[in-house]
């Protein structure tokens, strides 16, 4: 029975790390050592670099919200949030041109929820930059409102995406607008009531 020379057993297992690094096909049956380490450590390396998770926190848990909050404009933008429960049931806080002014509550069904949950996972919620204002995207119009958009899962899992409008990030108005959407804006909060114009900026 013959002997492998130690430096012939050594470019068998260099020649099969090059083949597993590069996909190469092996013209012998010689397979190299390490190759499972190194298929291991490619996967390991490809999860790192795809995108993650950003501004996610720890919040309560079996309490899950969705809430969407807009601010103040130098015009009659309304003033409002609403927060959203998993039953359909919601309080809306209106302060400024809006339908309803102060707190009120009602139920808009568990349909409302599923929706809101379906348009935030759509927009890949949990990967967005969760500041997204003039302090860090360029040529932001002033005066705008700026927009803050929170989810709870019931495992506790939140985060808060803080938004100025008038930044104009394509993917960030379809959000607010098909959020709007599933939580009964132009029912609960729009108004086509007429406002003193202009009113001065809030603070």
């Amino acid at each position: 029975m013959s002997v492998q020379p130690a430096w012939l057993a050594r470019q068998h297992r260099q020649a099969g790390l090059k083949l597993i690094m590069t996909g190469g096909t092996p013209n012998r049956t010689h397979k190299s050592p390490n190759g499972p380490l190194m298929l291991l450590l490619a996967a390991t390396l490809a999860a790192a670099c795809s995108p993650t998770e950003v501004g996610v926190t720890e919040g309560r848990e079996d309490d899950p919200v969705i809430v969407l909050s807009e601010g103040p404009c130098v015009g009659t933008c309304p003033v409002y949030d609403i927060t959203l429960h998993p039953d359909g049931k919601y309080t809306l806080n209106g302060e400024r041109f809006v339908k309803t002014m102060g707190v009120t509550n009602g139920d808009i069904g568990e349909s409302a929820w599923t929706s809101a949950e379906g348009v935030l996972k759509d927009a890949g919620f949990w990967k967005l930059e969760a500041l997204q204002t003039h302090a860090n995207l360029p040529e932001c119009q002033p005066d705008a409102p700026t927009v803050k958009i929170t989810w709870r899962t019931s495992e506790g899992k939140q985060k808060t995406v803080i938004y100025d409008a008038g930044c104009g990030v394509d993917s960030m108005q379809k959000l607010v607008s098909n959020l709007r959407e599933a939580l009964d804006f132009d029912g609960l909060v729009w108004t086509n009531k007429k406002f003193d114009y202009p009113q001065p900026f809030p603070k």
